[in-house]
């Protein structure tokens, strides 16, 4: 019930927060969001990520998903996972993973930098990818490597 009220505020305050005009008006909303979910709930969505239909987020709690993030069509995600950007060695910030449809992470799995998340993967609990992830992988670990593909 939780994940599902967190989805739907992160669903209408991405909203508001798209246009400049609405992002102005609504201000005082989207901090009083920001208060509840980030500091009180400790789940930080970013309003710009781009999630797709049926997103589902199982236990909310001890979340970050970037700003960069996209993620596609019926994923689940479990509590205590990072989806973020790289700083890499010449200082500049990466985009954060592009994640395709179908996809299911694991509690405390951490995905960092502009990589790719093929449909159907699973991400084991506890992971860190750091690399592309191909289609119907299973991958584990840290780092994440390929334990199996999905029939």
């Amino acid at each position: 019930m939780k994940g599902r009220l967190i989805l739907l505020l992160f669903r209408i305050f991405s909203l508001l927060n798209k246009r400049k005009a609405t992002k102005i008006i609504f201000y005082p909303f989207i901090f009083i969001y920001k208060i509840i979910v980030e500091w009180i709930l400790g789940i930080e969505i970013n309003l710009n990520a781009k999630i797709g239909k049926n997103f589902r987020l199982f236990h909310g709690q001890s979340l970050v998903i970037n700003g960069t993030t996209i993620i596609g069509e019926n994923c689940l995600v479990r509590n205590s996972t990072t989806i973020g950007n790289k700083i890499l060695d010449n200082g500049t910030i990466t985009n954060a993973a592009t994640i395709g449809d179908n996809v299911e992470i694991g509690s405390n799995s951490v995905i960092i930098g502009n990589i790719y998340i093929g449909n159907n993967a699973v991400i084991g609990a506890g992971s860190v990818v750091v690399k592309d992830v191909p289609i119907n992988a299973i991958v584990g670990g840290s780092p994440a490597r390929i334990l199996r593909y999905k029939n």
